[in-house]
């Protein structure tokens, strides 16, 4: 799958590619509040992706649309009837300049041109203050803490609590 989203491209991953994902997941700031662990080597992103192909969820590569070959981000989603969940990882570099915002707003309104979709959302830990304001400046609203409810190996062995955010059609 390929689509343009504004000045971004999102597209399939291939495990050819995993150098360019392992600058985004070996990087102990930008994998911080992900779901496993800074990877050390190439190999683990390679996994990783093979991870993704295998996955009920939906991984894309998001690239600048006049280079696609360089990996930016990753946005994951999995659509479940009427609703879209939605994760994102933006290299550290791209995140500084507002990429994940610049991107996400897009990609949300990108989401609702599937007529099925009537709700799109996404939670992030409650401590990683960057992602709560991007979803905020994205429209995404607040709906609550969730507590003991995902796992940040980054940061604890336990599961941790996150703040679950949501756009439904018509507020994007």
């Amino acid at each position: 799958m390929t689509a343009t989203l504004g000045r971004f491209l999102i597209r399939d991953v291939a495990p050819w590619e995993a150098a360019g994902v392992f600058a985004l997941t070996g990087d102990e700031v930008t994998t911080r509040y992900m779901g496993f662990r800074t990877h050390k080597t190439v190999n683990e992103a390679t996994a990783l992706i093979m991870q993704w192909h295998s996955s009920s969820s939906k991984f894309q590569a998001v690239c600048d649309a006049s280079n696609p070959a360089d990996i930016l981000g990753i946005i994951g989603f999995e659509v479940q009837a009427y609703k879209a969940a939605m994760t994102i990882m933006f290299r550290r570099d791209w995140k500084a300049r507002g990429g994940g915002r610049e991107f996400s707003v897009p990609f949300v309104h990108w989401i609702f041109t599937h007529p099925q979709i009537w709700r799109v959302s996404a939670f992030c830990h409650v401590d990683n203050f960057p992602v709560r304001r991007v979803l905020e400046r994205m429209g995404a609203h607040y709906e609550g803490t969730l507590r003991r409810f995902e796992m940040f190996p980054n940061v604890s062995d336990r599961p941790c609590d996150v703040r679950l955010y949501s756009i439904v059609r018509g507020e994007e």
